[in-house]
């Protein structure tokens, strides 16, 4: 009796202590929908809010950095290593925009990646690096006008919509529309088999079928199906991404780095799409490319920030915010103007070590893939140049103390110039 009633005490306690874990997380989850609903109904800051006494504040960093800025546009509009300084540029910014989100990625892992000879599985960081640097070509490539508005923002994303009328009857030439062509009683190939012709019929309704499936599923995956537990279903996208366009006319009124620097702030805090916060560098590049600011290159904001020490963002103030950004966009901007006078050298380096070479030579054209690629390697080589491994060992060997090794390994090494 007694052990009885000692597990039913037992039991009784157990039953209240879940009770009581179960009303804390209902309080608690209440309370988090009340702050996220607040937080949703709360305005956006105003980002063009700039008073006479900001504007007195700012004009000294914004006239540093917007020099820095057209001193580097200059400079690579007319070089002659402009390809190259450009690469190593995106594949950097690349790999700072994951540094600021606290994930590392090697330089070397992502050219490798990007030219598919990966040395080992590439990781969620990798691929999301990649993803980044693909999207910086994408810009670069692109109208600026184009890609500023709501359509263009959304195809930069890779969340360009194509409708069912694009994936029709016209689109679906090379599926089903053949076999019907190529078999327009449905019998089969032989009409003499009955046999045989209901078979492949069966085979061919099943892959049509199968087809079909597949057609809708990426259908629902490129109209913006997306998983109700990462994001949010009732976020308006298109009026978010309206207000912001709006922006642009404010923007227009101030100097174009200023307006750039502020429509990226408005883009954080408005948040038009859901977790592409990333582009917000990118739309500030575009932007300046618009205004005419930067024509030769994409602007490289984390790649500054990443040689800034990180201030604290709690004890900073809208105004210490944008002196901030014009400092990293200076110090980017130096980086990028020191990475082109390093690599100008190199050229030079590279002329002389190739200066009187036989003409069948290989290593002119190593010279130049050495100035246009962030880093080579040995398989690298081999399939740029078309050679064999052994003869890109010899000429990485000929130019011996000119490579820098990177890798810091036996296996798998790259070496870059510069």
């Amino acid at each position: 009796m007694k052990q009885f009633n000692r597990l039913l005490a037992c039991v009784m306690v157990s039953f209240v202590l879940i009770l009581k874990m179960f009303t804390a997380f209902a309080w608690s989850r209440m309370s988090l929908k009340t702050a996220a609903a607040c937080i949703d109904n709360a305005p956006p800051p105003p980002a063009f809010d700039l008073g006479p006494q900001a504007l007195a504040e700012i004009i000294g960093p914004m006239s540093a950095a917007d020099d820095a800025l057209a001193r580097l546009d200059e400079r690579l509009r007319k070089s002659p290593v402009r390809g190259g300084v450009l690469a190593r540029l995106d594949a950097r910014e690349a790999c700072a925009a994951l540094w600021a989100e606290a994930e590392l990625v090697q330089l070397e892992d992502l050219v490798l990646h990007d030219a598919g000879m990966d040395v080992r599985s590439p990781s969620h960081e990798l691929v999301r690096a990649h993803s980044y640097l693909r999207l910086r070509r994408r810009a670069a490539e692109g109208d600026p006008k184009a890609l500023l508005r709501p359509e263009g923002i959304l195809r930069l994303a890779g969340r360009s919509a194509s409708g069912p009328a694009a994936d029709g009857p016209a689109g679906r030439a090379g599926g089903s529309g053949e076999a019907e062509d190529a078999d327009p009683d449905g019998r089969g190939f032989d009409g003499d088999r009955d046999g045989d012709s209901d078979e492949f019929a069966a085979e061919q309704a099943g892959a049509s079928a199968a087809a079909a499936a597949a057609q809708s599923l990426l259908l629902r995956l490129s109209a913006g199906a997306r998983d109700s537990l990462v994001y949010d279903e009732d976020w308006d996208e298109a009026g978010r991404l309206k207000a912001w366009s709006a922006g642009l006319t404010e923007a227009d009124a101030f100097p174009p780095l200023l307006g750039a620097l502020l429509l990226a702030r408005a883009w954080r805090h408005q948040q038009p799409l859901q977790r592409q916060g990333f582009l917000a560098p990118v739309l500030a590049a575009l932007y300046l490319r618009r205004r005419g600011r930067t024509v030769a290159h994409l602007l490289v904001f984390h790649l500054g920030l990443r040689r800034l020490k990180p201030a604290l963002r709690r004890l900073r103030t809208p105004l210490d915010d944008l002196q901030h950004s014009l400092a990293i966009v200076a110090a980017g901007a130096g980086e990028a103007l020191a990475l082109h006078d390093r690599l100008t050298l190199a050229r030079e380096l590279l002329a002389r070590k190739c200066k009187g070479k036989r003409g069948s030579s290989n290593l002119p054209a190593l010279a130049e893939l050495l100035l246009e690629a962030p880093l080579v390697s040995v398989p690298l080589i081999a399939q740029r140049l078309k050679i064999s491994p052994q003869a890109a060992q010899l000429l990485v060997a000929e130019l011996g103390s000119s490579l820098r090794e990177i890798t810091g390994r036996k296996r798998y090494r790259a070496w870059t110039i510069g």
